[in-house]
């Protein structure tokens, strides 16, 4: 059974990440749509384990039942990715369209719904079997922890880059059927040579049938998304999708227009700034060089421009898709191609023996809408700007807008940006229209439209639209003036910080206020969101579960789940925001706190296996006071830590990724011996609770609490939530 269950953690886990990529690349890929699928994973199998355990503790369901489950797990799997994929379909929504939230959320919610289930029934049926063969309930914790371990290590370091979302899930359903014949069969592989051999090849046409047969359905399935697609294919950043009309190519990129090759948005991009500097030499562009910005740029007479693109498979397909012309730019002896994420170059730049500057920098991304994007938008990061600016540099930088209203959600995203950008370039001009464009010095610029016109003829540019009389347009216009009058106006936004990035709040406020007007005052309200207002409910729940006692353990293991999901995402978002988005180390976070949570557990298991405790229960519950105590000064030395310089990142986040997993997967080994009753519904129960505090802590971490408290006041109230389970146990 130890086998079943590390599989059944190997499945849930590969399943989890690819249709969260799957439903990425389906709808809009913001903070919320990844809150809300880990959410509605969690509360489903949460729902499996906890609501389905009076079937799950039945005497008559046995071995052979879990080897049903897994092969209906198994084939669950790569239906419900073909369910992802017609989900437009069937809301009617166009591809590349917004979809509206509560479709969006009734979607996912419903399409997540299958496997969850029978993973959360799985282990609880699981956990039962082991305790009738004399082990603990939670050494199935911990052999669930191990296969998610692997699971999560090998998907994110091989099967990404090798397999197709298909090809994945079918092969993980072979893995389930395998498991499933040696549960039926036990004795099949020790009967002869023939048999073994037998079985070897069946397995070989079985992973043969999904490396082939997994291409095909994925390629058609996209088909049905896409039509007119020429380029479809994964990478360890996200979906790139290409469709062909005639001439004209457009990219996607997680599902949403990234850009159209005829449309006119770089020579705003790139012409605006190069003109408002007399002499350009060195220009950086961060992203957009495949969508115009690059092919602008070098009609400007400059000695170099370096380009920093974070994924290599946008530049392969650009290579092969764009015509002669517009890839033909990528391989100008001017251009300098680096692949890297263009915070981590920023950083790593500024901070070299020799670091390279720059005349102009250009950054062209899209809006702060998740909180890895939100990263090239905060105070840090202009700061870091500025420092491989040369004296008299521009700095440039585009937002969504409006030609003529703006609505409260827009002028609070576009002003938080503005006053962060001001609070370290003294000189901003922002220039109207539907995108408006941020140009920054820390010397006056020229905001002379004939002085800039003549620079244009000097140079000799060839444009379709920022001609000399539209520049003339654009600064004579009412909306000149208007715009920075008003972006100057809204004083009550927050500067977006590192650890505090209010502009991804507000962006996901404007995002959402786009389908419900009616919620504008939600949205303001959170402003005032407090750690007062928690405690509010915390100090009602304890005394609740004081007065009734029975509750006082489901408390704190549910208590336990929103801490362990919200340390991770504070620590994932931390090592994000502080250095740089590495794929492969952040993918290792994520691997280590599964890690910590198997080694926690097994050593909560050895300490009960050889009965420190037995004699006094008394003892079981001191342990996990400690626990929560541990809780309580690790979530609060965190901010401490990451407010300084972190030695050695790449080392250090893990072993806290690695910490935060160990303290919190002591704890359920521990409660499961602290509650008498049936084995398997007490598992049920408590893994149940673990995960409803996990679905909780996934909400609230990337809606609320991280962009709108910020990471200390995130650890402050994690904290609380220990302080809360300690004083519940006492």
């Amino acid at each position: 059974m130890k086998i079943g269950l590390a599989v059944l953690g190997f499945t849930s886990t590969i399943a989890q990440i690819v249709l969260m990529r799957d439903l990425v690349a389906t709808f809009y890929g913001n903070e919320l749509l990844f809150g809300l699928v880990l959410a509605a994973w969690l509360a489903w199998v949460a729902v499996g384990s906890w609501g389905l355990a009076r079937l799950a503790v039945q005497p008559k369901l046995g071995q052979n039942v879990f080897a049903g489950g897994m092969v209906l797990a198994g084939v669950l799997f790569p239906l419900q990715i073909t369910l992802v994929r017609n989900a437009r379909t069937l809301l009617g929504v166009t591809p590349g369209a917004f979809v509206e939230f509560l479709p969006m959320a009734s979607a996912v919610v419903l399409i997540l719904a299958p496997l969850c289930l029978v993973a959360g029934f799985l282990f609880t049926l699981g956990a039962r079997l082991m305790v009738e063969k004399g082990k603990t309930a939670g050494q199935a914790y911990v052999w669930e922890s191990i296969g998610a371990v692997v699971g999560g290590a090998l998907f994110s370091f091989m099967l990404i880059r090798w397999l197709d979302p298909y090809q994945t899930a079918l092969m993980v359903a072979m893995v389930n059927l395998a498991v499933a014949i040696y549960f039926w069969f036990p004795r099949l592989l020790d009967n002869s040579v023939f048999s073994i051999v037998a079985v070897l090849m069946v397995v070989i046409a079985l992973l043969v049938f999904s490396f082939f047969g997994g291409r095909v359905w994925h390629e058609a399935t996209l088909r049905w998304q896409w039509p007119g697609l020429v380029f479809a294919a994964d990478s360890p950043y996200g979906r790139l999708i290409i469709q062909a009309r005639q001439s004209q190519r457009a990219f996607f990129e997680n599902g949403l227009l990234a850009f159209e090759t005829q449309g006119t948005f770089p020579e705003e991009m790139a012409h605006f700034p190069l003109l408002a500097h007399p002499h350009p030499c060195r220009a950086l562009l961060i992203g957009g060089g495949v969508a115009g910005d690059l092919r602008e740029i070098l009609k400007h007479n400059l000695d170099n421009v370096t380009y920093v693109e974070l994924d290599p498979l946008l530049i392969e397909a650009a290579q092969t898709y764009l015509s002669p012309q517009d890839a033909g730019v990528l391989n100008d002896p001017r251009v300098t191609l680096i692949f890297s994420d263009g915070r981590l170059y920023t950083k790593q730049n500024m901070n070299s023996p020799s670091p390279d500057t720059f005349d102009v920098i250009i950054l062209d991304l899209p809006e702060p809408s998740t909180g890895a994007l939100n990263r090239f938008y905060t105070q840090e990061f202009f700061g870091e700007i500025q420092a491989i600016l040369r004296p008299g540099g521009i700095f440039a930088l585009g937002l969504p807008s409006a030609e003529n209203y703006w609505s409260p959600e827009l002028a609070r995203r576009n002003s938080s940006i503005y006053h962060t950008l001001k609070e370290v370039f003294p000189e901003i001009i922002v220039l109207p229209g539907e995108h408006n464009f941020f140009l920054a010095s820390d010397t006056p610029l020229n905001v002379d439209p004939l002085v800039l016109a003549e620079r244009l003829r000097q140079r000799d540019i060839a444009t379709r639209w920022v001609t000399p009389d539209y520049i003339e347009y654009v600064f004579t216009t009412d909306r000149f003036a208007g715009v920075q009058q008003e972006l100057e106006a809204t004083t009550n936004v927050r500067l977006n910080r590192d650890l505090t990035p209010i502009s991804y709040y507000y962006d996901l406020a404007l995002w959402l206020s786009r389908f419900y007007p009616n919620l504008r005052g939600i949205f303001e309200g959170t402003d005032l969101f407090n750690l007062g207002w928690v405690m509010v409910p915390l100090v009602l729940l304890v005394t609740l579960v004081r007065w009734q006692r029975r509750w006082a353990i489901p408390f704190i293991i549910a208590g336990i789940g929103l801490t362990q999901m919200m340390l991770q995402l504070v620590i994932l978002f931390a090592f994000q925001v502080l250095h740089g988005y590495v794929y492969a180390e952040v993918s290792l976070l994520v691997t280590t706190v599964m890690a910590g949570l198997a080694v926690g557990a097994a050593v909560s298991n050895r300490l009960l296996h050889r009965q420190l405790f037995v004699i006094e229960r008394k003892r079981i519950k001191q342990v996990l006071l400690v626990v929560q105590l541990f809780i309580i000064i690790y979530s609060g030395l965190l901010p401490f830590i990451l407010q300084g310089p972190v030695p050695i990142p790449s080392l250090v986040f893990p072993l806290m990724a690695l910490l935060a997993g160990f303290i919190t997967g002591m704890a359920f080994p521990l409660a499961v011996e602290l509650v008498q009753g049936n084995a398997g519904r007490i598992v049920g129960k408590l893994y149940g609770a673990d995960l409803l505090g996990g679905c909780l802590g996934a909400l609230l971490g990337v809606i609320v609490f991280i962009p709108v408290l910020g990471i200390p006041q995130t650890c402050a109230f994690i904290a609380l939530v220990g302080l809360a389970g300690l004083l519940a146990l006492r």
